[in-house]
């Protein structure tokens, strides 16, 4: 009987072991560019695929206006988190930065940036840690290499990243789902 147990207490220590690490994983960036983690597609901790409630709660805006894009009905926060608006457009206020979303039954489809203050750009990064204003060289070090010359873009099965150069600098990102 005791022989028993204790092939059990050794068997679940084992699971734990092994299977814990690989969930705790599961979804963090790794060294490099996954374009099929969804996590990768975002800025600040938001991502493409998140509820919108959520990304609002990371990134704080100051304003967030809503509205859908066939109906033209405003929208709050907490309408879109619970399902409700098909395709609704939001521009969020964070500090002087406008970001750009589109959201569809809550979840977050698309996260555009640029136009960003000089003096903020260090402050919206993606979630790879690139800023506005960084270098082409800077964007390929986190991203990899990929084709494109004033638009550099990195694909998925279900996401996309694209980047806007302009004189070896990055001026805009979008991530959206595919």
């Amino acid at each position: 009987m005791k022989n028993w147990r204790h092939r059990q207490i050794v068997s679940l220590f084992l699971i734990a072991v092994l299977i814990l690490p690989a969930c705790a994983s599961k979804g963090e960036l790794g060294d490099s560019f996954d374009p099929e983690n969804q996590k990768e597609y975002g800025i600040n901790g938001t991502y493409v695929g998140q509820n919108i409630q959520e990304a609002i709660d990371i990134l704080r805006p100051a304003k967030a206006d809503f509205m859908d894009m066939q109906t033209r009905e405003a929208y709050t926060v907490e309408q879109m988190a619970s399902g409700q608006g098909k395709m609704v457009m939001g521009m969020m206020l964070v500090d002087r930065a406008q970001v750009i979303v589109m959201v569809e039954h809550g979840v977050i489809q698309s996260i555009m940036l640029a136009g960003v203050p000089e003096e903020q750009a260090q402050e919206l990064k993606t979630n790879r840690g690139l800023a506005m204003y960084d270098s082409e060289v800077q964007l390929k070090k986190l991203y990899g290499e990929a084709a494109g010359e004033k638009e550099v873009v990195y694909k998925g099965s279900k996401q996309t990243a694209s980047f806007g150069i302009i004189n070896e600098q990055v001026v805009w990102f979008r991530f959206d789902r595919l």
